[in-house]
Protein backbone atom coordinates (compact mmCIF):
# COMPACT_ATOMS: atom_id res chain seq x y z
CA UNK A 1 0.00 0.00 0.00
CA UNK A 2 1.03 3.46 -1.09
CA UNK A 3 0.86 6.28 1.83
CA UNK A 4 -3.16 7.40 0.87
CA UNK A 5 -4.03 3.95 0.47
CA UNK A 6 -2.58 3.01 4.10
CA UNK A 7 -3.89 5.89 6.00
CA UNK A 8 -7.63 5.74 4.24
CA UNK A 9 -7.06 2.24 5.09
CA UNK A 10 -6.17 3.02 9.01
CA UNK A 11 -9.41 5.37 9.19
CA UNK A 12 -11.39 2.50 7.70
CA UNK A 13 -10.44 0.48 10.59
CA UNK A 14 -10.37 2.89 13.02
CA UNK A 15 -13.94 2.73 13.64
CA UNK A 16 -13.94 -1.18 14.51
CA UNK A 17 -11.37 -0.83 16.75
CA UNK A 18 -12.14 -1.82 20.53
CA UNK A 19 -10.19 0.19 23.12
CA UNK A 20 -8.54 -0.94 26.14
CA UNK A 21 -9.36 -0.12 29.87
CA UNK A 22 -6.93 -0.07 32.87
CA UNK A 23 -7.09 -4.37 32.95
CA UNK A 24 -5.88 -4.68 29.32
CA UNK A 25 -9.52 -5.76 28.94
CA UNK A 26 -12.08 -4.15 26.21
CA UNK A 27 -13.52 -1.49 27.54
CA UNK A 28 -17.40 -1.60 27.63
CA UNK A 29 -17.53 2.28 27.74
CA UNK A 30 -16.08 5.61 26.42
CA UNK A 31 -15.65 6.32 30.19
CA UNK A 32 -13.48 2.99 31.08
CA UNK A 33 -10.82 3.44 28.28
CA UNK A 34 -7.67 3.43 29.64
CA UNK A 35 -5.47 6.70 28.37
CA UNK A 36 -1.76 7.12 28.87
CA UNK A 37 -0.25 10.84 28.86
CA UNK A 38 3.22 11.32 27.22
CA UNK A 39 3.22 14.89 27.07
CA UNK A 40 4.21 17.10 24.17
CA UNK A 41 6.98 19.30 23.51
CA UNK A 42 9.22 19.75 26.54
CA UNK A 43 7.26 17.66 28.46
CA UNK A 44 6.78 14.70 26.07
CA UNK A 45 7.96 11.17 27.26
CA UNK A 46 9.56 8.83 25.06
CA UNK A 47 9.62 6.54 27.68
CA UNK A 48 6.02 5.96 28.11
CA UNK A 49 5.96 5.47 24.42
CA UNK A 50 8.30 2.81 24.05
CA UNK A 51 7.51 0.73 27.27
CA UNK A 52 4.00 0.49 24.98
CA UNK A 53 5.46 -0.07 21.59
CA UNK A 54 7.71 -3.00 23.34
CA UNK A 55 5.23 -4.89 25.40
CA UNK A 56 1.84 -4.28 23.26
CA UNK A 57 3.49 -4.44 19.69
CA UNK A 58 5.57 -7.79 19.47
CA UNK A 59 7.10 -7.01 15.85
CA UNK A 60 9.96 -4.76 14.85
CA UNK A 61 8.12 -2.89 11.97
CA UNK A 62 4.53 -1.10 12.70
CA UNK A 63 2.97 1.28 10.21
CA UNK A 64 3.09 4.84 11.76
CA UNK A 65 -0.27 6.68 9.89
CA UNK A 66 0.03 10.67 9.82
CA UNK A 67 -1.46 11.95 6.86
CA UNK A 68 -2.20 10.81 3.14
CA UNK A 69 1.09 11.85 2.34
CA UNK A 70 2.68 10.42 5.17
CA UNK A 71 2.01 7.17 6.40
CA UNK A 72 4.75 4.39 6.08
CA UNK A 73 5.75 1.28 7.79
CA UNK A 74 9.02 2.20 9.95
CA UNK A 75 11.09 0.26 12.26
CA UNK A 76 9.48 0.12 16.04
CA UNK A 77 12.57 1.40 17.39
CA UNK A 78 11.80 5.07 15.68
CA UNK A 79 8.55 5.86 16.39
CA UNK A 80 8.62 7.60 19.95
CA UNK A 81 11.25 10.03 18.22
CA UNK A 82 8.91 10.75 15.35
CA UNK A 83 5.82 11.17 17.58
CA UNK A 84 7.70 13.48 19.76
CA UNK A 85 8.47 15.69 16.56
CA UNK A 86 4.90 15.91 15.14
CA UNK A 87 2.43 14.77 17.94
CA UNK A 88 1.29 18.88 19.28
CA UNK A 89 0.43 19.31 15.60
CA UNK A 90 -1.59 16.53 14.97
CA UNK A 91 -3.07 13.13 16.17
CA UNK A 92 -1.57 10.21 14.38
CA UNK A 93 -1.93 6.11 15.13
CA UNK A 94 -0.43 3.05 15.09
CA UNK A 95 -0.63 -0.16 13.57
CA UNK A 96 0.92 -3.98 13.56
CA UNK A 97 1.36 -5.72 10.29
CA UNK A 98 -1.45 -7.93 10.56
CA UNK A 99 -3.97 -5.03 11.28
CA UNK A 100 -4.99 -6.71 14.42
CA UNK A 101 -3.15 -3.83 16.94
CA UNK A 102 -3.67 0.11 17.50
CA UNK A 103 -2.62 3.07 19.24
CA UNK A 104 -4.61 6.45 18.88
CA UNK A 105 -2.40 9.17 19.92
CA UNK A 106 -4.08 12.98 20.23
CA UNK A 107 -2.18 15.76 19.63
CA UNK A 108 -2.43 17.03 23.14
CA UNK A 109 -0.33 14.33 24.15
CA UNK A 110 -2.80 11.51 25.24
CA UNK A 111 -3.22 7.65 23.49
CA UNK A 112 -5.06 4.95 24.16
CA UNK A 113 -4.46 1.39 22.82
CA UNK A 114 -6.84 -1.23 21.08
CA UNK A 115 -7.34 -3.95 19.06
CA UNK A 116 -8.78 -4.09 15.40
CA UNK A 117 -11.71 -6.24 14.85
CA UNK A 118 -13.11 -7.89 11.95
CA UNK A 119 -16.85 -7.51 11.45
CA UNK A 120 -17.42 -9.69 7.84
CA UNK A 121 -20.74 -9.31 5.73
CA UNK A 122 -21.60 -12.02 7.13
CA UNK A 123 -20.06 -15.68 8.88
CA UNK A 124 -21.00 -19.19 9.94
CA UNK A 125 -22.56 -20.06 13.10
CA UNK A 126 -19.88 -21.03 15.40
CA UNK A 127 -20.16 -24.97 15.71
CA UNK A 128 -21.87 -25.59 19.30
CA UNK A 129 -22.74 -22.01 20.01
CA UNK A 130 -25.52 -21.44 21.95
CA UNK A 131 -28.78 -19.78 20.81
CA UNK A 132 -29.22 -16.22 21.76
CA UNK A 133 -32.90 -15.53 22.82
CA UNK A 134 -33.67 -12.34 23.35
CA UNK A 135 -37.65 -10.97 24.23
CA UNK A 136 -37.84 -7.46 23.90
CA UNK A 137 -41.50 -5.50 25.89
CA UNK A 138 -40.07 -2.04 26.17
CA UNK A 139 -42.28 -0.27 23.86
CA UNK A 140 -45.10 1.33 25.68
CA UNK A 141 -47.82 4.27 25.44
CA UNK A 142 -49.56 4.05 28.78
CA UNK A 143 -48.88 3.75 32.26
CA UNK A 144 -51.00 0.66 31.59
CA UNK A 145 -48.78 -1.02 29.34
CA UNK A 146 -46.16 -0.02 31.25
CA UNK A 147 -46.74 -1.95 34.11
CA UNK A 148 -47.75 -5.10 31.55
CA UNK A 149 -43.81 -4.51 30.51
CA UNK A 150 -42.24 -4.35 33.57
CA UNK A 151 -44.44 -7.43 34.93
CA UNK A 152 -43.55 -9.03 32.04
CA UNK A 153 -39.16 -8.14 32.43
CA UNK A 154 -39.45 -9.69 35.92
CA UNK A 155 -39.85 -13.11 34.48
CA UNK A 156 -38.65 -13.24 30.75
CA UNK A 157 -34.69 -13.09 31.93
CA UNK A 158 -35.15 -16.92 33.38
CA UNK A 159 -37.02 -17.91 30.04
CA UNK A 160 -33.96 -16.66 28.14
CA UNK A 161 -31.61 -18.26 30.13
CA UNK A 162 -33.60 -21.80 29.95
CA UNK A 163 -33.78 -21.31 25.70
CA UNK A 164 -29.67 -20.53 25.64
CA UNK A 165 -28.72 -23.81 24.19
CA UNK A 166 -27.37 -25.16 21.17
CA UNK A 167 -30.26 -26.27 18.62
CA UNK A 168 -28.26 -26.41 15.41
CA UNK A 169 -28.61 -24.77 12.25
CA UNK A 170 -27.75 -21.34 11.08
CA UNK A 171 -29.40 -19.38 13.63
CA UNK A 172 -27.29 -17.55 15.98
CA UNK A 173 -29.97 -15.11 17.63
CA UNK A 174 -33.38 -15.23 17.92
CA UNK A 175 -35.13 -11.57 18.64
CA UNK A 176 -39.22 -11.69 19.43
CA UNK A 177 -40.74 -8.33 20.24
CA UNK A 178 -43.69 -7.97 22.57
CA UNK A 179 -45.68 -5.26 20.62
CA UNK A 180 -46.95 -3.28 23.55
CA UNK A 181 -48.61 -0.06 21.66
CA UNK A 182 -51.48 -1.21 19.87
CA UNK A 183 -51.16 1.15 16.95
CA UNK A 184 -48.25 -0.23 15.27
CA UNK A 185 -47.85 -2.82 13.08
CA UNK A 186 -46.04 -6.37 13.68
CA UNK A 187 -43.51 -6.99 11.54
CA UNK A 188 -43.28 -10.56 10.48
CA UNK A 189 -40.52 -13.08 10.99
CA UNK A 190 -37.25 -12.41 9.28
CA UNK A 191 -33.48 -13.65 8.94
CA UNK A 192 -30.90 -11.41 8.52
CA UNK A 193 -27.34 -12.31 7.92
CA UNK A 194 -25.84 -9.22 10.06
CA UNK A 195 -27.65 -6.34 12.19
CA UNK A 196 -25.92 -3.48 13.39
CA UNK A 197 -26.05 -2.93 17.01
CA UNK A 198 -25.38 0.65 17.87
CA UNK A 199 -25.91 0.29 21.48
CA UNK A 200 -23.31 -1.78 22.07
CA UNK A 201 -19.50 -0.49 22.45
CA UNK A 202 -17.58 -3.55 21.61
CA UNK A 203 -20.21 -5.89 19.19
CA UNK A 204 -20.46 -3.63 16.68
CA UNK A 205 -22.65 -6.28 14.68
CA UNK A 206 -24.97 -9.40 15.75
CA UNK A 207 -24.96 -12.23 12.50
CA UNK A 208 -27.93 -14.93 11.38
CA UNK A 209 -30.40 -13.00 13.57
CA UNK A 210 -33.95 -13.57 13.44
CA UNK A 211 -36.58 -10.87 14.56
CA UNK A 212 -40.31 -10.62 14.65
CA UNK A 213 -42.99 -9.07 16.68
CA UNK A 214 -46.16 -10.80 18.72
CA UNK A 215 -48.88 -8.12 19.35
CA UNK A 216 -51.24 -9.42 22.40
CA UNK A 217 -55.06 -8.89 22.29
CA UNK A 218 -55.33 -5.83 23.71
CA UNK A 219 -59.24 -6.46 25.27
CA UNK A 220 -58.11 -9.55 26.57
CA UNK A 221 -55.16 -8.10 28.40
CA UNK A 222 -56.95 -5.92 30.00
CA UNK A 223 -59.52 -8.25 31.79
CA UNK A 224 -56.31 -9.71 33.48
CA UNK A 225 -55.25 -8.19 37.13
CA UNK A 226 -52.88 -10.94 38.71
CA UNK A 227 -49.08 -10.80 37.56
CA UNK A 228 -49.48 -14.78 37.20
CA UNK A 229 -52.47 -14.25 34.61
CA UNK A 230 -50.90 -12.01 32.66
CA UNK A 231 -47.52 -13.92 32.37
CA UNK A 232 -49.02 -16.72 31.43
CA UNK A 233 -51.19 -15.42 28.97
CA UNK A 234 -48.27 -13.34 27.53
CA UNK A 235 -45.74 -16.58 27.90
CA UNK A 236 -48.49 -18.84 26.10
CA UNK A 237 -48.63 -16.11 22.77
CA UNK A 238 -45.21 -16.29 22.69
CA UNK A 239 -44.90 -19.95 22.58
CA UNK A 240 -47.54 -20.12 19.84
CA UNK A 241 -45.58 -17.52 17.70
CA UNK A 242 -42.31 -19.85 17.64
CA UNK A 243 -44.95 -21.82 14.87
CA UNK A 244 -43.54 -19.54 12.37
CA UNK A 245 -40.16 -21.24 12.88
CA UNK A 246 -41.47 -24.33 11.13
CA UNK A 247 -42.17 -22.67 8.14
CA UNK A 248 -38.53 -21.03 8.15
CA UNK A 249 -37.03 -24.34 9.10
CA UNK A 250 -35.14 -24.82 5.17
CA UNK A 251 -34.07 -21.14 5.58
CA UNK A 252 -32.66 -21.62 9.11
CA UNK A 253 -30.73 -24.47 7.73
CA UNK A 254 -31.40 -27.64 10.46
CA UNK A 255 -32.31 -25.44 13.22
CA UNK A 256 -34.00 -28.07 15.39
CA UNK A 257 -37.04 -26.41 16.15
CA UNK A 258 -39.25 -29.06 17.74
CA UNK A 259 -35.88 -29.19 20.53
CA UNK A 260 -36.62 -25.67 21.19
CA UNK A 261 -40.49 -25.23 21.45
CA UNK A 262 -40.10 -28.06 23.69
CA UNK A 263 -37.78 -26.98 25.63
CA UNK A 264 -39.68 -23.33 25.19
CA UNK A 265 -42.82 -25.27 27.08
CA UNK A 266 -40.71 -26.79 29.80
CA UNK A 267 -39.18 -23.23 30.97
CA UNK A 268 -42.42 -21.88 30.89
CA UNK A 269 -43.32 -25.05 33.13
CA UNK A 270 -40.52 -24.33 35.61
CA UNK A 271 -41.58 -21.07 36.27
CA UNK A 272 -45.29 -22.48 36.74
CA UNK A 273 -47.28 -21.57 33.31
CA UNK A 274 -48.86 -24.50 32.20
CA UNK A 275 -50.99 -24.13 29.06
Amino acid sequence: MDSKQLFRFYNSKFDFSNWLDEKGQLAQSENDIKWFNCGINEDFNPKIINEILKSFFIEDEVYLCISTNKSSLVQKSTVADEIGRILYKKELAIMDKSFTKIMFCSSDGMFKIGIIRNFPENRVRPYGEPLEVTFTANMTDSDYTSKIATIINKHIGNLENDLHKDYGGSMEHLWIDFQLIEDHKTYPFRFQKRVAIPTSFTEFYSYNVGHYSVKPDFVKLQMLSSEEEICSYVFELLYKSTKILEEKQNKLEGFNVTAFRLDFLSACKKQGYIF
